[in-house]
């Protein structure tokens, strides 16, 4: 017969608090691995208390201890989740390997089984009585039950005692959360074992309905009031264990307090000698050549162990209590060898890349100077004069100054050749090149105009003027000679002066008029310097 007791209120009330939280944890589940488990555990503790709720209604003994045994499935996701939870609680990045999976898996399993099939072998519930009013079912627990409660406190336990590992180091927000993650199932264990004791003894109360209100109640707090889930602290092993620098805590006597396994390879590569505990030992100790009373600097250091150079990048902190009292330092160390070999590869490379580039830079103004040079005198070519002459006269028609050409022509340069040879005509117009170069004052350009002629621009130079320079130029190149097997021999020239307005406005026309005179200087007897005609003549 079903029959309305107050006395379910209890677990009911357990439920909706719980089922709130599950709900609240599965939408975090993205979030952080906690939620999962703290979802499956107040899950597991809403069907077990809707269970058990629900038998309380009921006023027949068959009735209460079929309902009873839908507890199983409930208790044992709750086991499982707690022990789940508690794992991803102190280490957010723990796993199990699927084989350990499987194997939790099996108990829960066999229960659930177990009870749904109770009327065959009556070994999770030998039998009741109804004791009381409202009338409550006192069960005589079988081999069963007695089995699935030893692995669930076991488990619990294991669960239970990780977390009260970590809380012993940790502190602030992270050991109240895990403060509250052991009072909520530490207050229901504590109740079911009372409750099977009570049962084990013929009593006629189940008070473990109390721990469903009481774990309900705590995990809301650690979900709503704690953040458990919006903000699960780091446990130690990510921000000291397992971070890549070095990380060595020093008291105030400057005695070393912990250090994590990042700095102790460092500092066993600095100093293999060291024992094998660190901790306690004076600070000085950890770096070679670090004497009494010194403390490393902030910054950049350089550590010779052997042969080998270490370099090693150094930040330190204060340690205060809350008075503000100093208590110590942490020391950060980073060993920077690799990064700083690669940045002084790199700086090599570098400087080779800059010089490359600069030879780079200098063969192509080499390139470049040579397509604009002759080969045999190292005179600028006739590509290079015809470009430059258009250029001067450009400026001197914007600046109305004036610009004179001198085309000169060494005199009898066949008959050399005819008598000499080549080898000895090609000495002497380097010969007469190289005193043509040293008689160039700055701004002159000085070509060669092909085979034995030369051209001369001098700008911002009259008719006069560069009339004088050509009669000197006559002159140091009659002085110069070349050897031969018949002895020293000299050469002189033949030359044309034409200027920028008188003679002509154009390259070609001050080149005609320069060659016109040339001529003429060789027809009227040679070895002498011309000045062109006028266009106005």
């Amino acid at each position: 017969m079903l029959q309305w007791q107050p006395y379910a209120l209890i677990p009911l009330s357990g439920a909706v608090v719980c089922a709130v939280v599950s709900w609240s944890a599965w939408r975090r589940r993205r979030s952080t691995p906690a939620a999962k488990a703290l979802a499956l555990t107040t899950l597991g503790v809403v069907e077990w208390a809707v269970a058990e709720a629900v038998a309380y209604s009921f006023t027949s003994i068959e009735a209460q201890v079929a309902i009873g045994l839908a507890i199983y499935p409930g208790v044992a996701a709750t086991v499982l989740g707690a022990f789940w939870l508690s794992r991803v609680i102190v280490d957010r990045d723990a796993t199990l390997r699927p084989v350990v999976k499987a194997l939790l898996l099996v108990e829960p399993i066999v229960i659930t089984m177990a009870a749904a099939t109770n009327g065959w072998h009556h070994l999770v519930i030998a039998s009741g009585k109804l004791v009381g009013h409202p009338p409550l079912n006192v069960p005589h627990v079988g081999v069963i039950f007695w089995l699935h409660s030893a692995y669930s406190y076991v488990l619990v336990t294991i669960g239970m005692l990780r977390v009260v590992k970590a809380r012993r180091t940790a502190t602030g927000l992270y050991r109240r959360q895990l403060t509250t993650v052991l009072v909520g199932p530490a207050f229901l264990v504590a109740v079911n074992v009372l409750t099977l004791v009570l049962l084990a003894n013929g009593g006629a109360v189940d008070i473990g309905v109390i721990g469903f209100v009481a774990s309900g109640v705590a995990f809301w707090w650690a979900l709503f009031r704690q953040g458990m889930l919006r903000l699960v602290p780091v446990a130690r092993s990510f921000v000291f264990d397992r971070v890549t620098d070095a990380l060595v805590v020093v008291d105030r006597d400057g005695l070393v307090i912990d250090v994590n396994p990042a700095a102790d390879e460092l500092i066993r590569l600095l100093q293999p000698a060291l024992p094998e505990s660190l901790i306690g030992l004076p600070s000085l100790l950890l770096v070679p050549g670090n004497g009494p009373g010194d403390r490393l600097a902030d910054g950049g250091h350089v550590v010779r162990v052997g042969e080998r150079q270490i370099d090693l990048d150094i930040r330190s902190g204060d340690l205060t209590d809350r008075n503000g009292t100093s208590i110590g330092r942490v020391v950060v160390a980073r060993d920077t060898t690799e990064l700083n070999d690669k940045k002084r590869e790199l700086s090599a490379a570098n400087d080779r890349l800059h010089e490359q580039l600069r030879t780079i830079g200098r063969l192509q103004a080499d390139l470049a100077e040579q397509a604009i040079r002759d080969d045999l005198t190292g005179l600028y070519n006739r590509r290079h004069l015809m470009r430059t002459l258009d250029a001067e006269l450009a400026r001197a028609q914007r600046s109305g100054g004036p610009l004179s050409v001198v085309l000169l022509d060494i005199d009898f340069f066949k008959r050399v050749n005819d008598r000499f040879g080549h080898g000895v005509g090609d000495d002497l117009l380097v010969v007469i090149a190289g005193v043509l170069s040293a008689a160039a004052r700055q701004g002159d350009t000085v070509a060669r105009y092909g085979g034995e002629e030369f051209v001369v621009l001098l700008p911002g130079t009259t008719p006069e003027q560069a009339w004088n320079r050509a009669q000197e130029w006559r002159r140091r190149c009659a002085a110069a000679s070349v050897r031969t097997e018949q002895g020293p021999l000299s050469a002189t020239f033949s030359a044309g002066v034409a200027c920028f307005p008188e003679s002509g406005t154009s390259s070609v026309v001050l080149l005609h008029a320069a060659d016109k005179a040339l001529y003429r200087a060789k027809a009227e007897g040679r070895d002498r310097v011309l000045l062109a005609e006028s266009l106005a003549a």
